[in-house]
């Protein structure tokens, strides 16, 4: 926890969660007021199936391209999707964003605890995971209540999406460092 690493995954975590649960908590708002889409378990089930799709997919991605470019291509998705969420107002369009969301949203719970062992190690991953993983439960009750907040006071998703969309940002430049950082940098790597 006192390595620069783990606060450079636990912000990256945090950013990731925080995004991601924002939009699942607005979802059935979001899809009629934006898309006119007036039945709310289409875009959670599509968002769901997409979430798991990701879980299965997104592991096998950082395998092939490498943790950080993983997580830089699924926050850089994100940022896109963020940016231009409320001209998605087709209800195909919206749904195609969401489920892009939720895609590297479940990508990126595979990819943290792979990230975990890899800094870290196998040997305490179980406890080094659930400290990092507490960034999750930052995010998700920042995310959430940021987006009702935003709805609540300025009466649409603008304000939200904005945030999500620099949150991911900045998400996409903090995983380029893990470009840069060599398990060299990681105390206790061989």
């Amino acid at each position: 926890m006192r390595t620069r690493a783990f606060a450079l995954l636990w912000v990256l975590f945090l950013l990731g969660t925080f995004a991601g649960l924002l939009v699942i908590g607005q979802m059935p708002r979001i899809a009629e007021e934006i898309a006119g889409l007036e039945y709310g378990f289409v875009p959670v089930a599509l968002y769901a199936v997409a979430n798991f799709l990701g879980r299965m997919s997104w592991g096998t991605i950082s395998d092939r391209l490498g943790r950080g470019k993983a997580l830089s291509l699924a926050f850089l998705i994100q940022t896109i999707i963020f940016f231009v969420f409320e001209q998605l107002t087709h209800p195909a369009l919206l749904l195609v964003g969401k489920s892009l969301v939720g895609f590297t949203f479940g990508g990126m719970l595979a990819i943290f605890p792979a990230v975990c062992a890899d800094f870290f190690g196998l040997k305490n991953l179980g406890v080094n995971y659930g400290i990092l993983f507490t960034a999750w439960g930052a995010g998700g009750t920042i995310g959430p209540l940021l987006g009702g907040l935003s709805r609540d006071i300025t009466g649409g998703h603008t304000v939200s999406f904005f945030v999500s969309g620099c949150a991911s940002l900045l998400g996409v430049f903090l995983s380029l460092l893990l470009l840069k950082r060599g398990k060299d940098d990681v105390p206790g790597s061989t």
